[in-house]
């Protein structure tokens, strides 16, 4: 009984931990490689901004008119999208 204890823990530790963190760590890199100049994105530490340059590694993030800071591209968290909405009012 105790040689099965450590084999079934160690896979049950895989499935419920590692797993899904490689899993989180491939869609991060996947999303860095896809983001643009003009994409609007969110930092890790939530500043919201528009990419206005990418040189390598760093990104040129424009926070407001004439306001621009040089961040890491691994500190970017998420692409935002922003989709039409159809307003209620509309249908009334």
């Amino acid at each position: 009984m105790g040689l099965l204890f450590l084999p079934i823990l160690f896979l049950l530790m895989y499935f419920m931990i590692m797993r899904p963190q490689q899993k989180l760590r491939k869609e991060q890199a996947q999303m860095l490689s896809r983001v643009d100049v003009g994409d609007d994105v969110l930092t890790d530490s939530g500043i919201y901004g528009t990419i206005s340059d990418l040189d390598g590694g760093t990104v040129f993030l424009m926070i407001s008119d004439g306001v621009e800071i040089k961040i890491s591209k691994s500190n970017i968290a998420k692409l935002i999208s922003y989709e039409p909405y159809d307003d209620v009012a509309d249908e009334a």
